[in-house]
């Protein structure tokens, strides 16, 4: 339990106020006997092929593996029609679980710089990772090509993708996420009947190929698809407060010496709520003494990890090592009260004047 005045998740409040919905919910999954594979998996799976406007959805244990699930399916599609490894490139400022996707699907990485936003900004026939930094849509007013060159980790951005997903996007449903899990869960959106009946047979051991090719077990549990499904009821007023939180803020703070990743430049999902000025850690402090539990997303870029040290990499002067010395997150969520909005912009603007 958290002992801030305003936690940076709200996830007790969140329960708080549906516990009744998400244990009836529980109850009728596990008194089915039927606890994966069955019938609020399906019906979760409709629903966001419906929210995605997609033709299939596919949930996995985590949005990690739905990422490292695409990125397997493309490796194989490569390799159909090329000799050797291809290399993938993706953006410096991202959380490590998108390099661990690649890495452990046997992609070769390489890490390239990122815009003011943090987002990749190439136009390129190689093949590269799009992610929507804190929710950010990339390539916003472009249509993501729908061919194997091009994989998007949607982790962050997926709630205003609106159809528009290339050949499959990775979803997460992390606690932290807007559409949480009450334990963890993720999904792969695409159009692609190759893509769907790779990752079905994959996430079941390789089952429906009677074995002939490799897989894994990950699945979500009934309950968990039981439970997402009384919260999608509540996602888009969830979502409507989210940019409403996120409109009021950068409105307050446009004349104070920061600035706001989270924009209102393009389609946004409002998963975060980052800023970046370059005294970070003593508005961190200020915030924290306040009872505001501040957040730093992400204090190191994919370069600086043990992992990374034989990867092309930015350099030390680049975008996103700038980024990630100077960015901080203020809790974001659909549960706050007006009063407490006006309460975290007031501490700012406090710490400027």
């Amino acid at each position: 339990m958290s002992g801030y005045q305003i936690p940076h998740f709200g996830l007790a409040r969140q329960y708080k106020n549906l516990k009744e919905e998400l244990l009836d919910a529980s109850d009728r999954a596990l008194s089915t006997g039927q606890l994966v594979g069955g019938i609020y998996t399906r019906s979760f799976e409709s629903w966001l092929a419906v929210k995605t406007k997609t033709t299939h959805a596919i949930t996995v244990h985590s949005g990690s593996q739905a990422l490292e699930i695409i990125a397997r399916h493309k490796l194989l599609l490569h390799g159909e029609n090329n000799n050797g490894t291809p290399t993938i490139k993706l953006p410096n400022l991202t959380y490590p679980a998108t390099l661990n996707a690649f890495m452990n699907a046997g992609w070769k990485v390489e890490l390239i710089d990122t815009d003011r936003h943090g987002i990749i900004n190439v136009n390129t026939d190689t093949y590269i990772c799009l992610v929507g930094l804190y929710g950010r849509k990339p390539w916003a007013g472009k249509v993501y090509p729908d061919n194997y060159s091009c994989i998007v980790d949607g982790a962050q951005h997926w709630l205003c993708a609106d159809g528009d997903v290339g050949s499959g996007i990775a979803i997460s449903f992390d606690p932290t996420k807007n559409l949480p899990s009450s334990g963890n869960g993720g999904a792969i959106v695409t159009n692609s009947e190759a893509l769907y009946r790779f990752a079905m047979n994959y996430k079941d051991n390789g089952k429906s190929t009677d074995f002939s090719h490799p897989g894994t077990n990950t699945k979500m549990s009934e309950q968990d698809c039981a439970q997402l499904l009384v919260r999608t009821k509540y996602i888009d007023e969830w979502q409507d407060r989210r940019h409403e939180i996120a409109n009021y803020w950068i409105d307050c703070f446009k004349d104070l010496p920061l600035r706001c990743l989270t924009d209102t430049i393009g389609p946004h999902a409002h998963q975060k709520f980052v800023m970046y000025m370059p005294d970070r850690n003593s508005l961190h402090t200020h915030l924290i003494t306040d009872g505001i539990e501040s957040k730093i997303h992400y204090e190191y870029t994919l370069g600086d990890l043990p992992i990374s040290k034989n990867l092309v990499k930015p350099d030390m002067l680049s975008t996103s090592v700038m980024l990630s010395r100077g960015v901080l997150s203020l809790p974001l969520y659909p549960e706050l009260t007006d009063e407490e909005v006006e309460h975290v912009a007031g501490k700012v603007i406090e710490f400027y004047r």
